[in-house]
This record gives C-alpha cells, sequence and structure tokens, in this order.
C-alpha cells in the first residue's frame, strides 16, 4: 500500500492537483517543418493539443490557446505527508520521500537512520528501550510495525507506538501520527487530529509536517482553507530543503494561490525540488522551460527536465519527450528514441502519446511500418479521446475486415500498465 498520500487528500485545492495542466495543458511544443506528432498537454486534466498524423504530410502542427498554466501536483490523488519508515532504530532522522509518479505536491515521510533491516536480537532491544519510554525507540519500533520489518506488519500497533512517541513531544511521531490520521490507517481517519499532529510537528521545525500541514490548509481538510497560510508553512518547508516543500511552493506561485502568481518563482522552487529528484517538479520545470514567456524558452533544459521526469514512469513527460526526440527540440531528432517514449507513455494509458505513435506507426518512423498497430493504437487513444475518431476511422482503412476485427479484440482486452 502506497502511503505516501492521504486517501481523498490532493496536493492542492480541487483542480491544481493532478497535473501542471491548466495552464500549461494546452502547451505544445512547436512542430518543425515536417509533418511529426506534436507536442502533449501536460496534463490529464488540461485540454490537450491535437497530435499531428505523422501518416501523411500535414501543415506544421498547433496546438489550442495555451490557459493559464496549472501546475501538475503528480500523479496521485492524494499527496499529505508521508513517511518512509523505518530502518535501524534509535535516532531517526528526516529523509525527503520523492513522489510517486504522478504524484504531487508531495507528503514525504521521515526515515529513522540506518540500514533497513534489523536482527530479532536489534528488534527485542529496540522493544525494549520502547517500554522503558524511549521516545526515539517508539518512534523507531513503531515505524517497523508500520513497514512489517522484523515484527509482524501491523497498522493499528504502529500508530499506537507513535501515539507514546508523539505524546512525549518527538516530532517525527507526530508528524507521521498526523499521516495515520490523514490516511486512516491503523486508526479512524480523523482531518482534525491529522492537523493537530501536523501542527505540533511543524512548529518544532520538521520540514515533512510543515509541508504536510500546509497541503491539509490549502485543502481545508481537518482545518479552514487557508491558503495564504498554506504558503507560509510550504515556504518554511521548502527553505530547510524538503522537496515535497519546494514542489507544493511552486505549485502556489504557478497557480496564483495563497500568493501572488510568480512563475519565475514557480520554476525556481520546481527546480530546486526536481534536483532532488521529485517527478512532478522535474515535469513541471521541463514544461515551464518549454513554454517560455515570464521565464526564458529553453528547449534543451526542457528536454533535460521532461527526461528525468520520464525515467521516472512519468507518463506526461515520456509523451512530451518523446515529442521533442520527434521534432529535434532540445535534443538531436530521433524518431526512434520518440517511439520508444512515445510508446512507454502509450502503454500507461496516456491517449496523446497512443495518437502519435498510431501516427509513427501509420508512417514506418522510428517504427516498421503496421497499419493494424497504428489502428490499435488510434482506437485506444479515440476512446479517451472523441475527437480522433475520424483518425481512428481513417486508419481501419488499409485493414481487412478480419484483420479490423482482430485488432478491435486486442484492443478491447487492452489494459494500461501501471507507472513504476
Amino acid at each position: 500500500m502506497n502511503d505516501r498520500y492521504p486517501t481523498g487528500l490532493r496536493a492542492l485545492p480541487a483542480g491544481l492537483s493532478l497535473l501542471l495542466a491548466a495552464a500549461l495543458s494546452c502547451m505544445a511544443v512547436p512542430a518543425s517543418a515536417k509533418p511529426q506528432p506534436q507536442a502533449k498537454n501536460t496534463a490529464k486534466s488540461g485540454a490537450k493539443a491535437p497530435a499531428k498524423p505523422a501518416a501523411r504530410p500535414a501543415a506544421k502542427a498547433t496546438a489550442r490557446p495555451a490557459g493559464k498554466a496549472a501546475v501538475k501536483t503528480g500523479g496521485k490523488s492524494a499527496p499529505s505527508p508521508t513517511r518512509n519508515a523505518p530502518a535501524k532504530a534509535a535516532a531517526a532522522g528526516v529523509a525527503a520521500g520523492a513522489v510517486a509518479a504522478g504524484t504531487a505536491a508531495a507528503a514525504v515521510g521521515h526515515a529513522p537512520k540506518g540500514e533497513p533491516g534489523l536482527s530479532a536480537a536489534e528488534v527485542a532491544a529496540l522493544h525494549q528501550h520502547a517500554e522503558q519510554g524511549e521516545a526515539s525507540a517508539q518512534y523507531a519500533l513503531g515505524s517497523l510495525y508500520k513497514r512489517g520489518q522484523g515484527v509482524a506488519l501491523s497498522a493499528e500497533t504502529a500508530a499506537q507506538w507513535y501515539e507514546k512517541s508523539a505524546q512525549q513531544g518527538y516530532a517525527p511521531a507526530q508528524s507521521d501520527l498526523g499521516l495515520m490520521y490523514a490516511n486512516g490507517r491503523g486508526v479512524a481517519r480523523d482531518d482534525a487530529q491529522a492537523v493537530q499532529w501536523y501542527r505540533k510537528a511543524a512548529e518544532q521545525g520538521d520540514a515533512v509536517a510543515q509541508n504536510n500541514l500546509g497541503l491539509m490548509l490549502a485543502e481545508g481538510r481537518g482545518a479552514a482553507k487557508d491558503p495564504a497560510q498554506a504558503v507560509q508553512w510550504f515556504q518554511r518547508s521548502a527553505e530547510q530543503g524538503e522537496a515535497a516543500g519546494q514542489y507544493s511552493l511552486g505549485v502556489m506561485y504557478a497557480t496564483g494561490r495563497g500568493v501572488a502568481e510568480d512563475v519565475a518563482q514557480a520554476l525556481r522552487w520546481f527546480v530546486a525540488a526536481a534536483g532532488q529528484g521529485h517527478a512532478d517538479a522535474q515535469f513541471n520545470a521541463g514544461m515551464l522551460y518549454a513554454e517560455g514567456g515570464v521565464v526564458d524558452r529553453d528547449m534543451a533544459q526542457a528536454a533535460h527536465w521532461l527526461e528525468k521526469a520520464a525515467e521516472q514512469g512519468n507518463a506526461a513527460a515520456q509523451s512530451n519527450l518523446g515529442v521533442l526526440y520527434a521534432n529535434g527540440q532540445g535534443v538531436p531528432a530521433s524518431d526512434e528514441k520518440a517511439a520508444r517514449w512515445l510508446e512507454r507513455a502509450a502503454q500507461q494509458g496516456d491517449a496523446l502519446a497512443q495518437s502519435n505513435l498510431a501516427s509513427l506507426y501509420a508512417s514506418g518512423k522510428g517504427v516498421e511500418r503496421s497499419p493494424s498497430q497504428a489502428y490499435f493504437w488510434m482506437l485506444l487513444a479515440a476512446g479517451r479521446d472523441t475527437s480522433l475518431a475520424a483518425k481512428r476511422d481513417s486508419m481501419a482503412q488499409p485493414l481487412s475486415a478480419a484483420e479490423r476485427a482482430r485488432t478491435e479484440r486486442q484492443a478491447a482486452a487492452w489494459k494500461a500498465k501501471p507507472a513504476p
């Protein structure tokens, strides 16, 4: 179970949470003179730019006018704090957790320092220290129960030990206990309790809790919605180097929530988080560099960050990176690499990537020409985007009735692969 994000909690207020799309959503990377797939919109939630058919010559690809850039918070629906639970007992440290594919203004968690595995004797010793009232040992033991490392997996027992530690003022335990309440894991879900424990830890300077508290305030979970106060907590978290806090702050600047919209500041914080491996921040940084405008357009930087995100399984980044390779923007043109990245995004269910991949199969660019594969991928794309129906029907024409029927059965049985 992914416990990085509280169930039902978006990283930011509704409409800002899944992809850098609202504003960047309609953005398409300009196509080169030759007909090629068009750059994908960044978001699941934003408007998509029509993909240009590679199968036949066409004019330069164009995209719908871009709306206000919307920031992606992550592929997952619910960012709130998270803890990468434990390892070797005793001392606990703070470790920024990376966001999941789609993961977003993400909540990250603490991880006790040390090796992940503990011997039976070490677990017994830790248990003894916890029973004697040592807060750090109680937290570490709770983390072991949370992960099922060296002890039987039990979220309930984990919550009990976190509670004992948190009651003694141990900030990592307070933060993780807040996460348990936010997710309803090991305890009944209680957003007010989550906010209470996050705040206790945040006021002690816990960067993870500061970000998580900001997420709750931005969403209005467990407390009155207060974007301005959320920004203050994100700022405090970000300034401590917490990648999730940096990302969250970037989202607020990009969308003008709780602070004046400032794309340059958004990019600054996205890049800071991206440098720590935050996939959604890498994606957002890449798209802001590709869009240009307030910040200088830099396709090399766009390709750099999109590739980083793509390598972590971000489907939108994979799709856009495929377009950059097809158009030779920021990277040397390569139909083979374009096809490879579009395939990876298409396998995750990205409709624009599926459409562009279909065009490559129809034209034989970067892949062996295959009318049946072209029809297969366009069938899938049109199933998610009805505006592609005409292209779908066009790609069916070269096939015999038997080939069409077989391909349609394959498409009906196809299932998207989960992000790695």
